[in-house]
């Protein structure tokens, strides 16, 4: 099976080319993979880690691009499936198949959440792929509540490795949290609220792990709250996990909505448990009690609550480990490759 994934507007750091890594390095072992990305990622190195097996596309420019990509839809024979975690390129390619008549799939893999975000109209694009794997039970509501019959979505989650060793703990009474992703002040990642939360603590300490445009006002706010001395910013990191020496208390995230956060799940097989917003879909990842706590968005008073709450609560490593079966490689890959077959042969 010929297998295209079109991806827009990568930045090369965050949990979705981290997933593409993982997803076309196990694939390309019984698929011819194609990689086009319309835009050069400002940062590449995810690429390397590439199987060299999967051919890599790299368009750009106004004029070269669309027609890249619109050479790549003609040619593409009919044991193609155009996998797009672009709702543009879904409609490009349909448009396209219908016009000159082409046989090749599109499936839908989208990795936000489609109804928090205003670049287009989701429900005029997004469906008009023949099937959809869904990143999380949010997404596939979304699809539902876009006239997406049932059969045709898969709800596959995310793949994330399991890991064996563990985190020395640290030998500091102060509890120390960690935020790792863009820095975005208020928005999707909400970090103000973040850092009104660590503030509201005794002495609570704060990693951030990222880069973005709001890095300085975000440390503007920490200075007005006089917690700027308890909060460290590391810049990017591309090698996050070889960066913390000791285990965090937890990890935060105050988002207002994501698709499936991959950082989340990696804190997790670190058995290193979670605080988080109810954003919608939390509910995929986070089993309370277990691998950590959540509390209603915007409710600065129960983040703080939930933080202490955990200071004082034994979760088990291995416990917290466990409590993501379905998102380790077994049986993630069974079920992606039983989705695909299922796909082409019309199942779907």
């Amino acid at each position: 099976m010929k297998l295209k994934f079109l991806c827009m507007e990568l930045s090369g750091t965050g949990g979705t080319e981290t997933v593409l890594v993982k997803v076309l390095n196990q694939l390309c072992e019984h698929h011819k993979i194609e990689l086009i990305l319309t835009n050069a990622p400002p940062q590449q190195n995810f690429l390397t880690k590439l199987d060299p097996r999967i051919q890599i596309s790299i368009c750009s420019g106004k004029i070269n691009k669309p027609l890249t990509i619109t050479k790549k839809f003609l040619l593409a024979s009919a044991d193609t499936c155009f996998i797009s975690l672009s709702p543009k390129m879904i409609k490009l390619g349909a448009k396209i198949r219908s016009i000159f008549k082409r046989k090749y799939k599109i499936i839908s893999w989208i990795h936000f959440s489609l109804d928090d975000q205003d670049m287009f109209n989701a429900k005029t694009t997004v469906p008009l792929a023949d099937g959809h794997l869904a990143i999380s039970s949010t997404i596939k509501e979304q699809l539902l509540s876009y006239g997406v019959p049932d059969e045709k979505i898969s709800l596959i989650f995310n793949p994330i490795d399991p890991i064996a060793t563990s985190i020395p703990t640290s030998n500091s009474p102060l509890p120390k949290f960690f935020y790792a992703g863009r820095v975005i002040f208020e928005g999707q990642k909400n970090l103000k609220e973040m850092i009104y939360a660590i503030s509201k603590t005794e002495s609570a300490t704060l990693d951030v792990f990222g880069t973005g445009e709001d890095v300085k006002r975000c440390q503007e706010y920490a200075r007005e709250l006089n917690v700027d001395q308890r909060i460290i910013w590391h810049g990017y990191t591309p090698e996050l996990w070889h960066e913390i020496k000791e285990k965090p208390t937890a990890l935060l995230m105050t988002s207002t909505y994501e698709g499936l956060p991959m950082i989340m799940l990696e804190a997790i097989a670190h058995g290193i448990p979670v605080i988080c917003s109810e954003f919608n879909g939390y509910h995929d990842v986070l089993k309370t009690g277990i691998n950590g706590f959540s509390y209603p968005l915007h409710d600065v008073s129960k983040l703080v609550e939930q933080m202490e709450h955990l200071e004082h609560t034994q979760l088990t490593e291995q416990a917290i480990k466990q409590s993501i079966q379905a998102f380790y490689p077994k049986k993630y890959f069974d079920n992606f490759e039983a989705t695909l077959k299922n796909f082409v042969n019309g199942r779907l």
